[in-house]
């Protein structure tokens, strides 16, 4: 929670943050921020979607919102991601994007564990929003 109201009390000028609602119910979200790693370029730093609306396109739809975004303000920067290693479906869901796996690596998490994640990289931000159409 410190995490995400810090994030959205004083969210970053390089920074965006979309939702996807269905009604009065928040059903996803995506926050991404361009410019984020000289080598990697723009991070997709979290992509949700409720579990009861998954596979009606919603998290597709976020990515390319995502992509939409970053590619004017970073037309020459890659899009990576971070997904854990044993999340098979997550990681079909981004290769189905056309994201690569760029490799595996050890990381601790915002509540201390060590988790295997893999980066999933796109080489610029308008083939992300154009593969998720």
């Amino acid at each position: 929670m410190r995490v995400w109201r810090e994030r959205l009390d004083h969210p970053y000028g390089h920074q965006l943050v979309q939702l996807a609602v269905d009604g009065t119910n928040l059903v996803g979200f995506v926050c991404a921020y361009g410019a984020h790693d000289p080598q990697w370029g723009s991070l997709v730093d979290n992509l949700h979607v409720a579990h009861g609306s998954k596979r009606n396109g919603i998290g597709s739809s976020l990515m390319r919102q995502a992509g939409a975004w970053l590619a004017p303000l970073y037309p020459d920067l890659g899009i990576y991601l971070w997904v854990l290693e044993a999340n098979f479906s997550a990681r079909r869901f981004y290769e189905r994007l056309g994201g690569q796996n760029a490799g595996v690596s050890t990381m601790e998490t915002h509540g201390g564990a060590v988790v295997r994640s893999c980066r999933y990289t796109w080489p610029r931000a308008e083939l992300l929003s154009a593969s998720a159409a």
